[in-house]
């Protein structure tokens, strides 16, 4: 009876430890440093889609889906979040992993992914989110996972493999939605968000070996208990709630400005019409009066003429002339 003890005590005392091992863990694989840095991307993030929906609606004009800066700038916000995942995973399971942890997260991931394509397909059709950045992270968390606590060698080839293998080898096969995720497609298919395995997963591992190598450095161990700190580390803790919400914010905000800057718009030509036609209406019939205001109103928008100076008005009002006749 007295050995049966011994061992219940020694078991015990066993799980407590384990439990403190783990513990102790969990506390070191949350770094101030690293939230910090996904709480600078998360806004990056935003600021990037309130920029595009802003530009969508028309309420600015940027070339935010053919100029190269801006789709510089897409591509570096995506590089550093996952970067941060490959990091955050060596951190979370470089000592074991902790299965009951890992399966809820990935199962949160999978649910929000799940959830942006339904969303995406209501809202865009068949141009829906059918494999973006969370079904990404949610894939690579799980592919990463047998390489972890890999040999440094095999991590680097992998990262090499998926890295640079696109750019020797492309097939019109991949260009179907349901091959399109892998990333060999010769044309970029169309839809709302597509983040390709290859060769995004080998930025999820360049993230994970950068990490592994340079765990200990000034640059991943730093801490501040200065109020920017601690609101950046709390967004980066939220980032994935953040990442849910931002858009149908943006878009509940967006929207009623554009609908009032559009009705704003409707009122500005009906007023330019009316003017217009209350100044042709002396010695000229209404028929022509249409004609002629309705040439003046597509010119001054065509061209912005809204402030124009005498000799464009005068040169407009001799085209409208002969136009309408």
């Amino acid at each position: 009876m007295r050995h049966k003890r011994a061992m219940q005590g020694a078991l015990s005392s066993l799980w407590r430890d384990d439990r403190k091992t783990a513990s102790s863990a969990n506390r070191q694989s949350r770094r101030q440093a690293i939230d910090v840095y996904r709480g600078l991307a998360i806004l990056a993030m935003v600021a990037y889609h309130a920029t595009w929906d802003l530009n969508f609606y028309r309420i600015i004009e940027v070339g935010i889906g053919v100029d190269a800066l801006w789709f510089t700038l897409q591509r570096a916000i995506l590089t550093a979040f996952l970067l941060l995942v490959g990091a955050g995973l060596w951190l979370a399971h470089k000592d074991g992993i902790d299965w009951r942890k890992y399966w809820k997260r990935q199962a949160i991931l999978v649910a929000a992914a799940l959830g942006v394509s339904v969303v995406t397909w209501f809202q865009f059709g068949e141009y829906f989110a059918y494999f973006g950045v969370l079904h990404a992270i949610a894939l690579s968390s799980l592919l990463a996972l047998p390489l972890v606590r890999a040999p440094l060698w095999a991590q680097i080839g992998t990262a090499i493999v998926f890295l640079f293998l696109p750019a020797v080898f492309a097939s019109a096969l991949f260009n179907t939605r349901w091959l399109a995720w892998i990333g060999f497609f010769t044309a970029v298919p169309e839809t709302a968000d597509l983040v390709p395995m290859f060769p995004w997963f080998g930025v999820v591992l360049l993230g994970l070996i950068g990490m592994r190598l340079f765990e200990a450095a000034p640059i991943f161990t730093w801490s501040s208990s200065s109020p920017w700190a601690r609101v950046l580390a709390r967004l980066g803790r939220w980032s994935l709630i953040i990442y849910l919400v931002h858009q149908p914010l943006l878009f509940a905000a967006i929207t009623p400005l554009a609908n009032w800057l559009d009705q704003m718009q409707v009122d500005k030509f009906t007023s330019f019409t009316m003017s217009c036609e209350a100044s042709c209406s002396e010695g000229n019939d209404a028929a022509y009066c249409r004609r002629y205001c309705s040439c003046a109103l597509d010119i001054t928008i065509r061209d912005n003429l809204w402030d124009a100076g005498a000799d464009e008005v005068e040169r407009m009002s001799r085209l409208c002339t002969e136009m309408a006749r």
